[in-house]
Parts: C-alpha cells; sequence; structure tokens
C-alpha cells in the first residue's frame, strides 16, 4: 500500500507508537508500532558496570547495552550504556533518578528529552509527510519503504481535507467553561438551536462524516477545545472526542508556559491535540500564520517533526531538531543537561568580541533617487562561507590556523567541515531554488506553494544565528555569535567603501542591508548591477536589490531627535510602499490610528520626488483633520478604538495604575485570571483617572454598549503623536499639527 505519513504519535497507555498514514485514495489508516526509547549514561566503565547491575531487574527497562558513541561534536566515540524501555511513563522518571546519583558516581545523561515521537521518526528514518510503501509484517509492526528522495523540491503532497470549527457561547460578557453553547460552525455547516448535548452529538456525527485531515481553530488550545470537552463532560458524554480515535492526551491538560524572549513575554497555553487529525490553532501558530500548510509541511519534512507538533514550536526549536537529526546520523549524542561554559577571555578579548551586528546612523529627512540592497541569508552564508560551528571555533586541532576571525583572532578549524555549515548549506541552497522558480514564468502554477515554502526557510536561516548564541542551545556557543558577528562587520564596512568608490552616498546601514544614495550623473540601473556584481565578487555572499526609492523618509527618535535604526517609509519605484516603525506596524496600535496613518500615507504614495512630496502636504492633512473630526464629533467606531496590550506580569506585581493593571482588576471582578503573555484588549474611557473601572473598559465587558463614552481628548492626542511620527522631518510637531487641524477649537493637550 502506498501513502503519506500525517501523523506520528506515542500511546502511553499501550507503550507503543500510532502511525497515520493517508492512502492514495484518501483512505486514513492507524498503524500501531512496537517502539522502545533509549537514552545515554557516559560514566567510567566501574560505574556503567554498577549502573547496569542496579537496573537490570527494573521491570521498566527493555535493554541495556554498551555502544560506541561520541559526546559533542568533533570528539571521538566512547562507550556509553543504552538504557531501554518498554514503559514510556517510566523514561523521564528513571533518569532523573540516575542524573541524582550522578552527584556522586559523575554520570552524564544523552538523548533524555528528545519526544518520543521524534526519537521514533530518528531512529527508524522516518519522515513525516513523505510519500511512503507500506504493509503490516504483524500486529504492532510495519516496514515501509520511501518512494520520494527527501531533498526533492518538487515532492508530492497528499489532498488533505479541512474544516474550520468555532462556536458562539451564550454570555453577557467573557465566555467562561460554565456559559452553554449556543451555535456550533463546523466550516459552512451550523449547528444551532438544540439542547446542548444534542448539538455536540451533531457536531461529531459531522466531523466523522466529513472526515477533514485537518481541523483549523481561532483559539483552540487556550480555549475552545477545552472549552467544548468541558461542556460534553457537564453534559455525561463519556465518549466524547475530535479526532479519529481516542486522545492519546488529555484535552486542555497541561501547564500554561510565560517566557521572555527577544525582550517579549509570550505566553504559550496547554497544547490540544488530536489523535489521527490535525488540530491547527492560527492563534498559536507563528510559523502557520508566517507561510500557511504548505510552510508547514516544508518544515514538517525537513525537521522530522510531525505536522500537528510542528505547528505549535518556534523557528528556533525546528533549526534545532535539523542539527539533532543531523548529529544523531552521525553518531553524535545530544547532551540533557547543557555545559558547554564560554571560554575565558581578557579583558581585550572581550572589549573586541563582545559587539554587535554593524550600523551606520540613518541620515533623517527626506532622500530621493535611493537604493537599497540586502545581503542573502547574510549571517547563515557567513556560518557556511567561514565553517563556523560549536566544534570548529577555537578548536583544539588548528591553533595555528590561517582562517581567523577579523579583529578578535578566533582560530577557525581547517580539517573539517562543522556541523552548522553541513545543515545550513543545503537550507540556503533550497530557498534560492525557490526564489529562482517564484520568478521563473515556466513554474507560475506552483509560485504561492514555492513562496511559502520560501518563507518557512527564511525564518529558520533567521533564528539559526540567535541561537548560536542561545545558551540553552543544543549546539549553541557563545565564541560563535561572536565570529559572526565581527565577519558580519567587517562585509558591511567593505560593502559601504565599494559603495563610496561607485559614486554611492552611504545614507543607512544596518545588519546586513544598506540605503545608499545614487549620484546625479550616473547611469542608476547600469550602476546598481555593477555593485552587486562587485560586492559578490569581493565578499563571495550574494546582495540582492530591494528596491530603488522614488523617495524615503528617515524619522529620528523621540527622545533625542537622532536617526531611529528602524523607522522610515518609502516608495519603491514600482509603486509599492516600504513601512518600517510606524504605528500602524504596531499590533497595539487601535485601527482608527492605523486607517489614519494608511490613508495619510496613500495621499504621499501619489508623490514621484521629494517636490511633490511636499505639494501633497496639504492634501495629507486633510486626511488627518478628517480623522481628527471623527474622534471629537464622537462618530468613531468602538471597534476601531481597541487597544491590544500584552501583559507582562502577574496583577500582584503591578505597583502602579497603568492601562494593564485596570484592565486585570476588571477581568478580576468576573473571576478570570490573566496570565503573563496574554492579552487584554481595552478602549481608554479616562486616561487621567485614578480609578480601574473608570480609566478603561474591557473591550470584552464593553462589546454591545454603544452608548460607551471614549476619552477625546486622549485618542486625538494619539492620533496627532501618530501623525508627527510621520510628518517630524517635514517641520510638524505634534502642537503644530494640532494648531492646523482644529484652528477654531480651543484644545487643553499635554504636549
Amino acid at each position: 500500500m502506498k501513502g503519506w505519513i500525517i501523523d506520528v504519535d506515542a500511546d502511553n497507555s499501550k507503550n507503543c507508537v500510532v502511525v497515520w498514514i493517508k492512502g492514495e485514495n484518501g483512505s486514513v489508516e492507524k498503524i500501531e508500532h512496537n517502539f522502545f526509547p533509549s537514552f545515554y549514561v557516559y560514566s567510567s566503565q566501574a560505574n556503567l558496570k554498577g549502573l547496569k547491575q542496579i537496573l537490570v531487574d527494573n521491570p521498566a527497562i527493555n535493554s541495556l547495552e554498551y555502544e560506541e558513541k561520541s559526546l559533542w561534536l568533533g570528539e571521538p566515540a566512547k562507550e556509553v550504556l543504552r538504557v531501554s524501555l518498554r514503559d514510556y511513563g517510566a523514561l523521564m522518571e528513571l533518569a532523573k533518578e540516575i542524573d541524582e546519583m550522578g552527584e556522586f558516581c559523575k554520570y552524564e545523561l544523552f538523548n533524555v528529552d528528545l519526544s518520543i515521537p521524534f526519537a521514533f521518526v530518528l531512529e527508524n528514518d522516518i519522515i513525516p509527510m513523505t510519500f511512503i510503501e507500506w504493509e503490516n509484517e504483524s500486529d504492532f509492526e510495519f516496514k515501509f519503504e520511501l518512494l520520494e528522495n527527501i531533498n526533492s523540491i518538487d515532492y508530492s503532497v497528499p489532498e488533505m481535507r479541512s474544516a474550520e470549527l468555532d462556536v458562539e457561547i451564550e454570555t453577557d460578557g467573557i465566555p467562561t467553561p460554565d456559559d452553554p453553547i449556543s451555535k456550533i460552525v463546523l466550516g459552512d455547516r451550523v449547528i444551532e438551536g438544540k439542547e446542548e448535548e444534542e448539538m455536540l452529538l451533531q457536531l461529531i456525527d459531522e466531523i466523522r462524516n466529513s472526515d477533514p485531515d485537518i481541523l483549523y481553530t481561532n483559539n483552540g488550545d487556550s480555549f475552545l477545545l477545552p472549552y467544548l470537552y468541558y461542556r460534553a463532560k457537564v453534559n455525561e458524554m463519556g465518549d466524547f472526542f475530535l479526532g479519529r480515535d481516542r486522545d492519546l492526551k488529555p484535552i486542555g491538560k497541561g501547564s500554561p508556559k510565560s517566557y521572555f524572549s527577544y525582550g517579549r513575554i509570550i505566553y504559550k497555553p496547554p497544547r490540544c491535540v488530536l489523535n489521527g487529525r490535525i488540530h491547527i490553532d492560527r492563534n498559536n501558530s507563528f510559523i502557520y500564520r508566517e507561510t500557511g500548510i504548505h510552510g508547514l509541511i516544508e518544515l514538517s519534512r525537513l525537521a522530522r517533526i510531525p505536522l500537528q507538533i510542528l505547528s505549535r514550536v518556534t523557528p528556533g526549536t525546528v533549526i534545532s531538531a535539523i542539527q539533532i537529526a543531523q548529529a544523531l546520523r552521525e553518531n553524535v549524542l545530544v547532551r540533557w543537561k547543557k555545559n558547554v561554559p564560554e571560554d575565558f577571555k581578557d579583558a581585550k578579548t572581550l572589549f573586541l568580541a563582545d559587539r554587535g551586528g554593524m550600523i551606520y546612523e540613518p541620515k533623517t529627512g527626506l532622500h530621493e533617487n535611493v537604493v537599497e540592497i540586502d545581503f542573502t541569508s547574510l549571517y547563515p552564508a557567513i556560518m557556511v562561507k567561514h565553517n563556523i560551528s560549536p566544534e570548529t571555533v577555537l578548536c583544539k586541532c588548528c591553533t595555528d590556523s590561517k582562517h581567523r576571525a577579523p579583529i578578535i583572532d578566533y582560530n577557525i578549524c581547517e580539517r573539517r567541515i562543522g556541523l552548522i555549515p553541513r545543515v545550513l548549506e543545503p537550507i540556503i541552497n533550497r530557498r534560492i531554488e525557490y526564489k529562482k522558480r517564484i520568478k521563473d514564468k515556466g513554474y507560475s502554477d506552483c509560485r504561492e506553494i514555492y513562496d511559502a515554502r520560501k518563507n518557512a526557510l527564511k525564518w529558520i536561516l533567521v533564528t539559526c544565528f540567535g541561537y548560536t548564541g542561545y545558551r540553552n542551545a543544543r549546539f549553541g556557543r557563545i565564541e560563535c555569535h561572536e565570529v559572526i558577528n565581527a565577519y558580519g562587520r567587517e562585509l558591511l564596512l567593505e560593502t559601504a567603501k565599494i559603495a563610496e568608490d561607485l559614486g554611492y552616498e552611504v545614507l543607512h546601514g544596518i545588519v546586513d542591508s544598506l540605503w545608499l544614495k545614487s549620484s546625479s550623473n550616473s547611469d542608476n540601473s547600469n550602476n546598481h548591477e555593477k555593485l552587486c556584481e562587485k560586492i559578490f565578487e569581493q565578499s563571495g555572499i550574494s546582495v540582492e536589490l530591494e528596491g530603488i526609492y522614488k523617495w524615503i523618509v528617515f524619522l529620528p527618535r523621540r527622545s533625542d531627535r537622532t536617526g531611529a535604526l528602524n523607522r522610515y517609509y518609502g516608495l519603491f519605484d514600482n509603486g509599492d510602499m516600504k513601512i518600517r516603525g510606524l504605528e500602524l506596524r504596531r499590533s497595539d496600535t487601535p485601527q482608527l490610528i492605523k486607517d489614519a496613518q494608511m490613508d495619510m500615507l496613500k495621499v504621499m504614495a501619489r508623490a514621484n520626488d521629494i517636490a511633490e512630496l511636499q505639494e501633497l502636504i496639504p492634501d495629507v492633512i486633510e486626511e488627518l483633520r478628517r480623522y481628527a473630526d471623527m474622534i471629537m464629533n464622537g462618530e468613531c467606531d468602538l471597534k476601531d478604538l481597541v487597544f491590544t496590550s500584552v501583559v507582562s506580569k502577574d496583577l500582584e506585581y503591578y505597583h502602579q495604575l497603568n492601562n494593564n493593571l485596570a484592565c486585570l482588576l476588571q477581568l478580576k471582578n468576573k473571576g478570570l485570571r490573566v496570565r503573563p503573555g496574554e492579552q487584554v484588549k481595552y478602549i481608554i474611557t479616562d486616561a487621567e483617572s485614578k480609578r480601574y473601572d473608570r480609566k478603561v473598559k474591557v473591550w470584552q465587558l464593553a462589546k454591545g454598549n454603544e452608548r460607551l463614552l471614549y476619552d477625546k481628548k486622549k485618542y486625538l492626542t494619539l492620533l496627532l503623536r501618530a501623525a508627527e511620527s510621520m510628518l517630524s522631518p517635514l517641520g510638524y510637531t505634534e502642537r503644530k499639527l494640532a494648531d492646523i487641524v482644529r484652528p477654531a477649537r480651543q484644545l487643553t493637550l499635554t504636549l
């Protein structure tokens, strides 16, 4: 039989792995397969022998065997004890017991926290979402053969049936699990007007009849699925499940998680995964939101993570999985508790090494005849070109290497290619091929698919640089991070020099991008092409022409009026506009402010040069006046005034009454808790009030209240501030805009 592997999971009750295969005819088969997960222990031979004697009679263990494995990249193999288990539930508990013994015996443990499905696909060379030929050999045993090349660009994808699941709830405010169901929507089918138990039973029937492979939800993990299962429990429906078989893990159980990443608090709800059916929560899947289903499939194949789980992980987890798979193929184990310390550095080395990327401060104001160039996957390309990997940087075998990082003078191995370059090079080449095909008219039918895959790979390549310096990364090492930055700084300096020699003026540069002003007496198109060729010739890293601007505006910082690194907007010669750092790009900005900025920019987009842009400013101001009138006349739709804010800490840790605390107190009165990383939505009703119930109104509690009064003065101030952030290079301050927009009305604004 032939088909595609669409899901893999572990059944802890049977201590087996469950594989779901979608056949060529559209049918879906469930296969249960025996699998004994393993972890490895390293210590002295005497300690390992003693440990084996202790474990030999443990009923949870399947086998104990000695093997030769490498404990770290580039190291020779050593003898380790492989502990194979038949009881899935005992794996982590036993590993912890051995680890505690290690305080006296110095045990090192490996491959402990690889998930059982992930360990299964790696050990059996199974690749999710690939086309296979398979057959059952016996109960709990099946064999298969891959029918396509894993590295293929033109791989086959099964036809996946999908359905959207949503629920309306009878509630006067914020829905809770105790509120009954009003309506269930499954795709184009609506279930309503019945007793709640009947609606739930009909939902099960509809799902089984339509049999979708993918079930899409919004907030399915954080609320929708746990809510449905709870309502089924209230109605004493003991056999309620939405997968193709009974759930392998309790829906909605587990600990939610709040964590800090790149300056943001992020909340992760418990995973609600179905058995045999793929549940994708759009609100809990960054990768899906950025790349869609084809991006998920691309990464599932590369990382060997089942699609349903992959939709809930970060790009960092994906690149780690690809690295782990490569390491295990090369007989290298994965440490459970990473303990590779930062090398000792003297003060001079630390001063030279502890730097980020190169930056040219932007020249604020209006500019025309500007070209933007970007290096293609700069940091991954540097890692590949210069062989940067944890085992190659400052390697012991090539201390006198001629291959050394600029300025910081770290030696880089000349005898072997590191793990990271071996992982990244095929990904870079794969993305380049997708980009070529997107531009090739011969592949126009697949352009959307290739674009999704290209974007998925982009996020993996972006993340791989940060993970080299992440202390908990499986194969991270801060020295790699320092070397990459050193090469990046040198490259941007050399590129700027090449550009200046060709007659360009550097207006702005940040890490891997440069904005250059063309000289008026040159043939621009030829000069741009010559520039890119010259840079590639000297660096060996390709450069892309991001675009040629008719005009661009670099904006100042609010604090000291120097150039802001990532706040600008400009019009490309093809009519597209590029916008960075404005309020309309922020997720916490009310829609009214976003719409106002966008309408002002649409007017500005009619200008072909700076002179025309300045002539259009009165029309831009007129758009601003229109929105100001809407606010002051009370004509705004309440939904366009909603702020969305991420809660950064628990309620008890707030000490001043700000908008977030006011929301948390209102929600607490309703018996609801908001965790760090979750969002609150609100309308400002009285910005100056010292009472939490008057300062703002939580949006869910305000819905349907058309008579709710919003703080006109505050919203007008925010509108004028957003306009100033766009127009300040043209000489317009918040106060000046207030005078222009409402000259006949006396305004008291906090400026």
